[in-house]
């Protein structure tokens, strides 16, 4: 029997807008760009269009919305029929294809009352839900990676979106992982409760099973990485981030880096150069610069400047065992939550943070190290000048560190970090 197609309210109209950006690049990059040619953005770009054009018509549909942070994986919330959109993923994705980024609603919440320091990766799409165009069924947020940030999603009970909360603690240890696995569990059934859903947890298994054939081949990747020069463009480490947020636990996914690795490969086999000369290899162990991704290329390009990896391409934990019982599936996601980029280095000291940065710099031949010091990581506001002290004494290289707002061009412009780093380059050459 068909049933007729029912009409719902459209709860989702800022992913319509980036459903059309993403679109509209991955055809431009298609029909412009030569073969070869920064095959990360196309590849990337096609898998995310594929993700969120479906995700747009299940909203159609009249699935409930459901909004998560970006450090609460995508593929948990395959246990619901649902529509899971990443709150992060979708202010800094706009802010990257929009002439003027998601400007707008930084500035609506500020007119709201909201403080300008706090982070621009929750409070454009705070903007856009106060404004009426994103209405979330619910929303699931862990209590990490940083207080600034976990004090921003209460504003969203203002617009009456039931918060659930798993609680996640600081110590990497295995009374720690117990914990956050009964605080998932607990939280995905709390979930299902306000959407009316029973959580499948079986069908949750599928999906983290893909992430784990998926983290084999990020392995690979990052291996590659200590090859001289990098088979891997700096374009791949942007768009892998958002290809990781939009289609995390899908079969996009896995297809973007099954192909993605060959041209790796190859460019391994054959030594060949992407862009300029490779003379300066770089490490960012924090964050990329969201609001302006020509930045990579013209790395590439214009300095011969290799971004080997940053914050969202170095984490790996272990993979989740989906044959055993519920508890030791929720204790592996635990531990894979809690060891997700960012989670990591905010969820303990930054001591093991300190010695994983060194050690990187030895593995990889690293030149340097660029520090974004994002406006809204407070809790990361100290560590740039111990891990500068730290790289020079121990490795003897040096670090540019740029404060700034990744989301936000105002607060420092394209122009000024050139600037900045080609001043610091010539320092190193």
């Amino acid at each position: 029997m068909i049933m007729d197609k029912k009409i719902f309210e459209n709860k989702v109209v800022p992913y319509e807008m980036v459903l059309n950006s993403i679109s509209s690049t991955r055809e431009l990059v298609e029909r412009i760009l030569p073969e070869g040619e920064i095959e990360s953005l196309k590849i990337g770009a096609k898998a995310i269009e594929e993700v969120i054009k479906g995700a747009v018509e299940k909203a159609n549909d009249g699935l409930p919305v459901i909004g998560h942070h970006f450090a609460f994986q995508r593929e948990y919330l395959y246990c619901f029929d649902c529509v899971p959109i990443c709150v992060e993923g979708t202010s800094y994705l706009l802010s990257a294809l929009l002439p003027d980024g998601v400007e707008k609603f930084y500035d609506v919440m500020l007119s709201w009352g909201h403080p300008f320091h706090t982070c621009t990766s929750q409070k454009g799409v705070m903007g856009m839900t106060l404004e009426d165009l994103f209405k979330f069924d619910a929303i699931i947020t862990p209590t990490a990676p940083c207080d600034n940030t976990f004090a921003s999603y209460p504003f969203f009970e203002y617009k009456d979106i039931p918060l659930v909360i798993p609680d996640i603690p600081y110590l990497h240890e295995k009374k720690s992982y117990e914990y956050y696995g009964q605080q998932l569990k607990l939280s995905l059934n709390k979930l299902g409760q306000i959407i009316g859903q029973e959580p499948d947890f079986e069908r949750m298994k599928k999906h983290i099973e893909i992430e784990n054939k998926i983290h084999a081949i990020q392995l690979e990747l990052f291996e590659l990485r200590k090859a001289k020069p990098c088979p891997v463009e700096n374009m791949f480490n942007a768009i892998s981030a958002g290809v990781s947020v939009f289609a995390s636990g899908t079969s996009e996914k896995l297809e973007f880096y099954e192909k993605y690795l060959e041209i790796a490969k190859q460019r391994y086999k054959n030594k060949s150069e992407y862009g300029k000369e490779e003379k300066i290899r770089s490490i960012w162990p924090y964050m990329l610069i969201f609001f302006d991704l020509s930045l990579c290329e013209y790395l590439d390009r214009e300095i011969g400047m290799s971004v080997l990896f940053d914050i969202f391409n170095y984490n790996f934990s272990n993979p989740i065992n989906t044959k055993e019982d519920l508890d030791t599936l929720f204790y592996d996601m635990a531990r894979r939550g809690m060891n997700f980029p960012m989670m990591k280095e905010s969820t303990e000291f930054y001591y093991p943070f300190i010695e994983n940065c060194v050690q990187l710099a030895k593995d990889f031949s690293a030149d340097c190290f660029v520090f974004t010091s994002h406006l809204g990581c407070k809790q990361f506001g100290s560590v740039p000048q111990v891990l500068r002290e730290a790289l020079r004494e121990e490795v003897g290289i040096p670090m540019l560190i740029i404060d700034l707002d990744v989301g936000d061009k105002r607060f420092t412009s394209t122009k000024i970090i050139k600037d900045k780093i080609n001043m610091f380059s010539k320092t190193i050459l």
